[in-house]
């Protein structure tokens, strides 16, 4: 299922109300198809995914798969720290999915055993076994790391384990994991694509392409035709912003972006998180613009 190339976690566009917005929804997933995009992933981080209810959850991923699954992978983050939990929602999704994204459990702070054995008992659980599984390790918002012992272990044990989403933020991690095992690894960091897919690994599962997936195409296919100079040449144009989109926590400036472009209705966000009102984050962003529309242009 996860073949190499670009992912797009979607934002979760809300109204002024904070209801989610279909209109603003469609047009999201409509500027992924046919760019070259592999696949849409929501309830993820960007998508906000502990802030939406389970029926909004239930609505949202239902809308998508009855409107976009001939025209595009869709993928649902099931992730969560209470291990049976995440199997009951698992097995609602496996009609509405093409494969799942699993996080490492947050606040708990399992030891790397509990790690292993939580990714192992859902991998195995009845109808989610049927699907494949990219697994999440994102130590800045879990506050545990997977070592690659354990991510190569889980591989090697469940066949429908088939990917990891890294964003540790090491170089080394990805180097290590691959050492170990043949785990198709994407870069959980769109700044780091170039330098993780130096070192073999498949893609990324990306924020930005949210705004210009047609070039984040271009960076990855680069990378996998091994034009690496090319790859880091388009990457630096878009440093810049790179950097940018988490100058406050995501998805708020990218959730900023898609509002002035057009692309969805509001920019708003659910609390805790709350919107981009300082006048020089807010000038920063709004000095993007020209080039997210010229970069779309290309």
């Amino acid at each position: 299922m996860f073949k190499e190339g670009v992912y797009t976690v979607l934002v979760t566009p809300f109204n002024k109300e904070g209801i989610i917005s279909y209109n603003s929804l469609d047009n999201l997933v409509n500027n992924q198809i046919n760019k070259g995009v592999k696949g849409i992933i929501t309830m993820g981080t960007t998508s906000e995914s502990p802030t939406i209810n389970y029926g909004e959850k239930v609505e949202l991923i239902k809308y998508l798969w009855n409107k976009y699954n001939e025209s595009i992978n869709i993928i649902i983050g099931i992730g969560g720290n209470n291990t049976q939990e995440v199997i009951d929602f698992g097995r609602f999704c496996s009609d509405y999915c093409h494969a799942y994204m699993v996080t490492a459990p947050h606040y708990n702070k399992p030891s790397q055993e509990g790690i292993y054995t939580h990714f192992n008992t859902i991998a195995n659980a009845d109808i989610i076994k049927e699907k494949d599984i990219m697994m999440y390790n994102i130590p800045s918002r879990c506050g545990v790391n997977m070592d690659p012992e354990i991510i190569s272990k889980l591989y090697n044990t469940c066949p429908n384990i088939v990917a990891i989403k890294e964003a540790s933020g090491s170089i080394s991690q990805t180097q290590e994991i691959l050492n170990l095992c043949d785990i198709n690894i994407f870069s959980g960091d769109d700044a780091l694509v170039v330098p993780l897919m130096s070192c073999g690994a498949k893609g990324v599962i990306s924020v930005t392409s949210n705004l210009i997936p047609n070039y984040m195409v271009r960076i990855v296919n680069n990378c996998l035709n091994n034009n690496f100079n090319e790859a880091m040449q388009l990457n630096s144009k878009i440093h810049t912003l790179l950097k940018l989109l988490f100058i406050e926590t995501n998805p708020v400036p990218l959730k900023y972006l898609l509002n002035r472009l057009e692309i969805i209705e509001e920019a708003t966000v659910r609390l805790p998180l709350v919107k981009i009102n300082k006048t020089n984050i807010s000038l920063k962003l709004n000095q993007k613009i020209g080039l997210i529309n010229e970069l779309n242009r290309i």
